[in-house]
């Protein structure tokens, strides 16, 4: 049997999912391993082989694709334990990364933190160089200077350099001569360029991503190629893919010199599954909320597409490589429940994590969580965690809750599990809102899709904080990043700074750029091992109304010479995307052309995923108990059926309040929602009529 294999590691679980050739989906869990990545993974993979019968060679041997979400480059710059990284740059320049763009995020808070730069001071060297802004040669670069500065990052220890010099991305000839003397003075250390990173216009954010991009580098390096080594020795032959944070998938090597686009590795590969899913359900507008142990993820599908920004801000950095439109914050099943010095009831953004996660995990947490709360007030079942496979620890779970929340604030024990569930919902309702209401999309015209391990439990409540009337809970919903991996392509992303106004625009310069830069995209993509007949190129602008600080993102026609007509479309587009963000448009306003892009895309084959049978028997044969929740609605415990999804098939119907329950998702249809089975097996709730 051949099958595809997608891993997702995130903050609590490992996710596996194995698509066999037939379509049928077969997921599979374990714990994280935070100090190696790698052995969460070998973990679930292992139990992966075992459910087919199989050692691990025969397993990976028959693999016709690996594609693994990490969150290494992640995790490393959230804990500043990144590379000693030097930057090298044009002379009188090395407090850019430090000034930023002068923006405060809140103008009125005199003591507002601002992450300290990866690269301190000391370790910012300007070099002799100088071009202008037509890349020009104004003061030739002197190389023995390079070289100076490198003696002195090798007695500092330095281990990563980037070299981010001025208008690099019109003449690179300076940061690659640079580079050459880096890689022979330094040898072994990591090196990345901002002409290759980021060639595009604004200096701070070139220099803040080629700063990044170093910093993790070496951790994702020593990552990357150990795991690639060992998986081809173990047995895999076919190609092993990272999952990159625009939603698509590199190789390995590329994903070691672009390190900083895997920032969003796991949570965009939920996005590109949402973007699959919503070809397959025909729903187009769709907003997917991603809940698992650590944090929520939420992206809004429009038109059956994402949106891609290129403003990305991680841990306080920016990163201005092109990644999925995200929106997280700290809200998971571990995320933990505490008293602030008013008395207030907050919950997260501190996670338990894994270890020693929840209380109820039984692994040395100490304080009160998410998923306590859920235990506690039923929605989880104590002796079908994890399918039974892990033990739960309900008298801790219910002392700890006590002790730290309830008896503070005077409540019984259900009232302050019940406070934490209705906290952590408002949080993740508020940044929901953030990814469509501040957007300019109604929520109420999107139907959500609950992915993650918790968040069919709290979905229904966000829906109703939103005005969402449809929740979709698809199959494999807990491990959906990992299911989105295997419903990618290969996407590498290219930029060009261009110059240009409309009306008036140069079509012949145009127009050579363009093609200048599909050829290096094309050339590009197929070097990752894509067949000529399955590359696409794929066109977009950053557009600004002249004077504007700020660009749009639209894209422009393929596959053609760009013509006075196409102009006048692209002007249109503008417009129009500029007053759905904004409120307003001013066409009689001439409009600038800052950036070209051109995406080069890989289209990998898939798996059509198998539809579901009707059912033999009645919804009544599925129950497979009674038990009490604990709903506000009510302000009262309420005995309610639950269901096992796996006797639930198309066509079914299940009123709420109910729980419907499998291995490593649970459900719940809270007291105003009813819900059905549709014909790929996924749990579709609505409001009642």
């Amino acid at each position: 049997m051949r099958y595809r294999i997608g891993v997702d590691i995130g903050g609590t679980f490992t996710d596996c999912v194995v698509i066999s050739e037939n379509g049928a989906i077969h997921t599979f869990k374990e714990l994280s391993t935070p100090e190696d990545q790698s052995i969460g993974l070998y973990n679930v993979i292992r139990k992966a082989a075992d459910f087919f019968g199989q050692d691990l060679r025969g397993f990976l041997s028959g693999a016709d694709l690996f594609a693994h979400g990490t969150t290494v480059a992640t995790n490393t710059l959230l804990t500043g334990t990144g590379a000693k990284t030097g930057l090298i740059l044009t002379k009188g320049f090395r407090d850019t990364i430090e000034m930023r763009r002068a923006h405060k995020d809140n103008i009125w808070d005199l003591f507002l933190f601002t992450a300290p730069p990866l690269v301190p001071r000391y370790l910012r060297r300007g070099v002799t160089e100088r071009l202008d802004y037509l890349g020009r040669v104004v003061t030739p670069l002197l190389e023995d200077e390079v070289a100076a500065i490198c003696a002195d990052f090798r007695r500092e220890g330095v281990t990563a350099v980037a070299i981010c010099t001025l208008f690099s991305y019109l003449n690179d000839d300076h940061e690659k001569r640079i580079r050459a003397v880096v890689e022979r003075e330094l040898p072994g250390v990591f090196v990345s360029h901002s002409s290759e990173v980021l060639p595009q216009i604004r200096e701070y954010e070139r220099q803040s991503t080629t700063v990044a991009n170093a910093y993790v580098g070496p951790k994702l390096t020593v990552y990357l190629k150990n795991l690639e080594k060992k998986l081809k020795g173990d047995g895999l032959d076919k190609a092993f893919y990272v999952v990159a944070s625009n939603g698509g998938m590199m190789t390995a090597d590329t994903a070691i010199r672009h390190a900083s686009a895997t920032l969003l590795s796991g949570p965009a590969a939920g996005a590109a599954g949402a973007v699959f899913f919503a070809g397959l359900t025909g729903l187009r507008n769709l907003i997917l909320m991603d809940m698992g142990g650590t944090s929520f993820d939420v992206t809004l599908i429009n038109d059956g597409t994402v949106t891609l920004s290129t403003e990305g801000e991680i841990a306080g950095y920016r990163v201005a490589k092109p990644m999925i439109d995200i929106h997280t914050i700290g809200a998971g099943g571990g995320s933990v429940a505490w008293i602030d010095q008013w008395g207030m009831l907050n919950v997260g953004p501190e996670s338990a994590y894994s270890y020693p996660g929840p209380v109820c995990y039984d692994r040395g947490g100490e304080k009160p969580a998410v998923t306590d709360a859920n235990l506690l007030l039923g929605y989880l079942n104590k002796d079908f965690f994890l399918g039974g496979e892990m033990r739960i620890d309900y008298d801790k779970c219910y002392r700890a809750m006590k002790e730290k929340i309830a008896d503070p604030m005077g409540l019984s024990v259900e009232k302050a599990a019940s406070g934490v569930f209705q906290i952590v919902n408002q949080n993740m309702a508020d940044a929901t809102k953030v990814v469509s209401v501040q957007k300019g999309y109604d929520p109420r015209e999107f139907a959500l899709v609950s992915a993650g391990g918790a968040c069919s439990i709290h979905a229904c409540k966000i829906a109703e904080e939103v005005g969402a009337r449809q929740v979709i809970v698809p199959m494999a919903a807990s491990v959906f990043c990992a299911l989105g991996m295997l419903e990618s392509d290969i996407r590498l992303d290219n930029v060009r700074s261009f110059n240009g106004t409309m009306p008036g625009l140069d079509l012949a310069a145009f127009n050579a750029v363009i093609e200048d830069t599909e050829r290096t995209a094309l050339a590009e993509i197929l070097a990752e091992g894509v067949k000529r007949e399955e590359a696409a190129l794929e066109r977009y602008l950053d557009i600004r109304y002249v004077g504007q600080h700020h660009e749009v993102t639209v894209p422009m026609p393929n596959n053609c010479r760009i013509t006075g007509e196409h102009a006048l479309e692209i002007t249109d587009a503008f417009n129009a995307a500029h007053e759905r963000l904004y409120s307003y448009r001013t066409p009689e306003t001439p409009i600038e052309i800052i950036n070209l892009r051109v995406t080069a895309v890989g289209r990998v084959k898939k798996t059509p995923l198998e539809r579901q049978p009707a059912g033999t028997h009645g919804v009544g044969e599925a129950i497979k108990n009674r038990r009490s929740l604990y709903f506000e609605e009510y302000g009262d415990w309420r005995e309610v059926p639950v269901y096992d999804r796996g006797k639930l098939y198309v066509g079914h119907t299940v009123p709420g309040p109910a729980v419907i329950e499998e291995r490593i998702t649970t459900v719940i249809v809270h007291p105003q929602w009813d819900a059905r089975i549709d014909e790929f097996g996924n749990v579709v709730m609505e409001v009642k009529a």
